[in-house]
Parts: C-alpha cells; sequence; structure tokens
C-alpha cells in the first residue's frame, strides 16, 4: 500500500492546491494539507512488502479504475443508457480476447466448459454490479459511489477470513476499518443528495455495495490454482463474453432502446464510446490480474483508495458534486483505507467458522451458495 498511500498524498495535496485556488477557508486548505501529511506517514510505517509484479499489478489497475467512472459518467450524460454501454465494452473486450487469441498476441484460454462454469455464477453479480454502478451514476453523484465502496473492505474482510483462509483485522487494521466507518457517516450527513431524498437516494449504490463484497471474494476464489487458468486472457474473455446477453437484455426491459433513438449521434459521442471500450478492455485485464496477485480485501481497499484521484477531476467537471465537507470526510474515508494492512493466512489452516452462522445474513447466505455451487463444479 506504499503506492495507494503516496497517490493518497499527492490527491490531498491537489485538493489543498484546489482549494487555494478557489480562496476557500483556510481551515479547509490545513485540512487537506494535513491529510497529504498524514497519508505519507502511513506510507512510512511498517506496510507488507510487495513485490514488482505486484506493485506493476497495482498501479494499472489503479490507474484504469481511476478513469473509467469519470468515462463512463460522461457517457451517461450523452447517453443515458447504462446497459448499452455496459454491452458495448463487453463486445469490445470479448472481440480484443480472441483477436489476441487467433493472432497468438496473448495466451487466452478456451472455452472449456470446466473453466467456464465457475464463471457463469461470477456473471451474474458481475452483471448486477456494472448496471448498479451505471444506474448510480444516473441518479447520484460520483463520491456517493465511492464512499459506499470504501465501506466494502468492512464485509470483504469477514469474507475473505470464513471462506479464503484469511486472520481477522489486526488491530491497527481494524482502527483503519473505523477511520473508513467515521468517514463514511461524515459524507452521507453533508450529502446533498441524502439531504433531499434520504435513503431513497442510496438504492441503488446499496445494491452495489451489497453485491460487489460478495463478487470480490468469489472473483477470488475462482482464480485459483484449482480452476487450471493459463493466462487472466481467459477469465477476462469468459466474463465479458458471458455478459454481455444479460445486460442487453435488462437494457432492453428498461426500455433504454428509446433513450438510444433520442440520443444526438455524432462522431464526438462514437470517439468518447471508442475511449470507453478502450478503458473498459485495460480494467477488466489488469483487475483479474491484480484480484490473482492480492488478497481480496487488499483488493477492494486498493480499489478504494485509488478513486481520490476521481474526486478531483469531477469537481473541477461536474457541479454535481460533494460539498467540501463531503470532500473532507472523503479524504478521512481513504486515509483509513491508505493505512489498512491485509491479514495473513491462517497459520495453523484452521477450518473456516461455522457456515450456519454466517448464513443468518443475506450476504453470507449469498456467497455460502455461490462458493459452494463454485467449488461442486470446477
Amino acid at each position: 500500500f506504499r503506492s495507494a498511500a503516496a497517490a493518497f498524498a499527492f490527491a490531498a495535496s491537489a485538493v489543498a492546491a484546489f482549494a487555494d485556488s478557489l480562496r476557500t477557508a483556510s481551515v479547509s486548505c490545513c485540512f487537506a494539507r494535513a491529510a497529504a501529511a498524514a497519508a505519507l506517514v502511513l506510507s512510512a510505517g511498517a506496510m507488507e512488502s510487495y513485490s514488482w509484479n505486484s506493485l506493476w499489478a497495482m498501479f494499472t489497475f489503479s490507474v484504469c479504475s481511476s478513469t473509467l467512472l469519470l468515462v463512463n459518467k460522461v457517457c451517461m450524460h450523452r447517453v443515458p443508457a447504462a446497459s448499452f454501454i455496459s454491452a458495448v465494452q463487453f463486445v469490445a473486450t470479448g472481440i480484443t480476447c480472441l483477436t489476441l487469441k487467433h493472432t497468438g498476441l496473448a495466451v487466452v484460454d478456451d472455452f472449456e466448459w470446466v473453466k467456464v462454469k465457475p464463471y457463469l455464477y461470477y456473471v451474474v453479480m458481475f452483471v448486477a454490479t456494472i448496471y448498479c454502478n451505471m444506474k448510480s451514476l444516473e441518479h447520484s453523484n460520483v463520491e456517493t459511489i465511492i464512499v459506499f465502496r470504501a465501506c466494502c473492505p468492512l464485509c470483504v474482510c469477514l469474507l475473505d477470513w470464513a471462506f479464503l483462509g484469511r486472520e481477522l483485522p489486526s488491530i491497527r487494521s481494524l482502527a483503519s476499518l473505523v477511520v473508513l466507518m467515521a468517514g463514511a457517516a461524515g459524507y452521507v450527513l453533508s450529502d446533498r443528495e441524502f439531504k433531499m431524498q434520504g435513503f431513497a437516494a442510496y438504492k441503488w449504490v446499496s445494491a452495489y455495495f451489497l453485491i460487489i463484497s460478495v463478487e470480490m471474494c468469489y472473483g477470488k476464489f475462482i482464480v485459483g490454482p484449482h480452476v487450471g487458468l493459463k493466462s487472466m486472457w481467459g477469465p477476462t474473455m469468459y466474463t465479458n463474453v458471458l455478459a454481455i446477453l444479460p445486460m442487453a437484455a435488462a437494457g432492453l426491459l428498461a426500455n433504454e432502446q428509446e433513450r438510444l433513438y433520442a440520443a444526438e449521434w455524432n462522431s464526438s459521442l462514437l470517439v468518447l464510446l471508442g475511449v470507453s471500450c478502450v478503458i473498459g478492455v485495460a480494467i477488466s485485464y489488469t483487475g483479474w490480474n491484480c484480484r490473482s496477485i492480492i488478497t481480496a480485501t487488499c483488493y477492494t481497499v486498493l480499489g478504494v483508495a485509488n478513486k481520490m484521484a476521481t474526486v478531483l477531476m469531477n469537481c473541477l467537471l461536474w457541479d454535481k458534486h460533494a460539498s467540501l465537507a463531503g470532500i473532507a470526510s472523503l479524504l478521512v474515508c481513504l486515509g483509513g483505507a491508505a493505512s489498512y494492512q491485509q491479514a495473513p493466512m491462517r497459520a495453523d489452516k484452521s477450518a473456516a467458522p461455522s457456515l450456519s452462522a454466517l448464513c443468518r445474513s443475506p450476504t453470507g447466505l449469498v456467497f455460502t451458495l455461490v462458493v459452494q455451487i463454485g467449488r461442486a463444479h470446477v
């Protein structure tokens, strides 16, 4: 997390400069600079070391993740059809994978049923997550999605412990997650969407939170050695190709074809969709590659930490963004994410806790069913 903390420090410094440029209150500028200093301290702390391969995987995923959200936001502004945009990105990624396979430019797994089966269950969550994310962009702001995503490690670390053999979070990591919760609570209280519509404004993003928490752990499970993948281009192709029809069907059910007819189609829009497709291919591969190297919770926390640049760019591009108090709360939230240390494997290889206890919650039940079905077919 040194790179994530350093990125957070840079982003916080940028917030300070941005606040200065707008001549905002000096307290806000001081807070941003204090957040930058705190991030530098966190980056110098006792963090778990990573190989250069891991660092590169995290960096490339961070770049793609930070830009795709903004590009999709622009696309939604021009064409308010979430399923259509996602389906186009899926098609482009599938074509890219097949091209790489048949030209020999990359090693791509075949459509072997034993490998595809686990991804059928993942695609259900994958499509639901993408759709909820796009609908959240349509009904809310970028910061709302980011702060709910910031809360995902709270759930994922428990699933990591319950099903993937990890220890529970340490005292330091637990404190980091508490800071995450505090920042999220501060953001919700300051968010104008919350003041206007209450919890109804968070319907789509709440669904996004629940589904992606389960998806993070199951995604780590299906890139394990037991699946026998040749490269991460296999999962990239499986997830995108299998997701095309479900996402297109979701668009038809939502009558998005009417929005497509009403959209103003021109060369700039086509270029914008093309850019989103290129980034979609990149984030699909870099996401699976990064997920195969680091833990599920680490992957989730990384996805949270690299969103700071998205917030800053959103502040410059649109007026529908969080207040200064909301961004300050978001900085606190991401500061907790940057200080999180991933838990080690359980040394004694002890069995996971009772599944019946976890099944009392909806998320635990869904994850239990998905994992057990996946194991039965791998």
